[in-house]
């Protein structure tokens, strides 16, 4: 079984610049400066400036934004049309690696796992994983330090997880360990399947889940 759909977080996706990229603003121009060079936005409505701006701070949640909100919201609940926020979400793509994706909960106590790029061309999707599809770790996935954090990596890969807190790091041991489903690990941890699948779905966006086919 091969995720194919899109999948919408129950939880607080939050979204942040790498912390060496930084923006630079002008009247007519719009650039990311990050590790791998500069990236020129073609879209330089007030849009993009306000959601770079905040993202520049650490992981925010860009619903918050008015002018996204109510579209932010049709896209969590699938509710109606949401080509607002698509398009932004299309121009952040344009920005590869220098954008971090992070989960939270909806508590607001910030991000329980993080998606770090280690290639510029990294393009973060969340592919829609079934509670019931058999799922494991790639091999030569491992949890190593990085920077006081733990973080899961894979080398090939162009993204590694960093673990901030639970549950998130209990899941991703517990993928590690044996292959499992979804559902299987919500009731061994004792947490709600949504968390454990949208837990599932960054590893699987970030390359380090893999699915069995059926």
């Amino acid at each position: 079984m091969v995720p194919t759909q899109s999948h919408i977080p129950a939880g607080r996706p939050l979204w942040s610049l790498l912390e060496d990229a930084f923006v630079d603003e002008g009247i007519e121009h719009l650039t990311v400066h990050g590790r791998w060079g500069a990236i020129e936005i073609a879209d330089t409505s007030p849009l993009v400036r306000e959601a770079l701006h905040r993202m520049s701070l650490g992981p925010v949640a860009l619903e918050n934004i008015s002018a996204l909100h109510e579209n932010f919201v049709r896209w969590k609940t699938g509710s109606g049309p949401c080509l607002i926020w698509r398009k932004l979400k299309s121009t952040l793509d344009q920005l590869g690696g220098c954008v971090v994706p992070s989960l939270g909960l909806n508590d607001g106590a910030g991000p329980i796992l993080s998606v770090v790029a280690v290639t510029r061309d990294a393009v973060f999707t969340l592919p829609a994983v079934d509670e019931d599809a058999i799922i494991t770790m790639r091999p030569r996935t491992e949890i190593e330090r990085l920077n006081g954090d733990q973080a899961l990596a894979c080398p090939g890969l162009p993204y590694q997880v960093i673990l901030h807190s639970a549950p998130a790091t209990e899941i991703a041991k517990s993928l590690l360990h044996t292959a499992s489903t979804t559902a299987q690990v919500a009731e061994s941890l004792q947490v709600e399947k949504s968390l454990v699948g949208d837990v599932v779905a960054y590893l699987a966006g970030a390359g380090l889940v893999v699915v069995q086919r059926c």
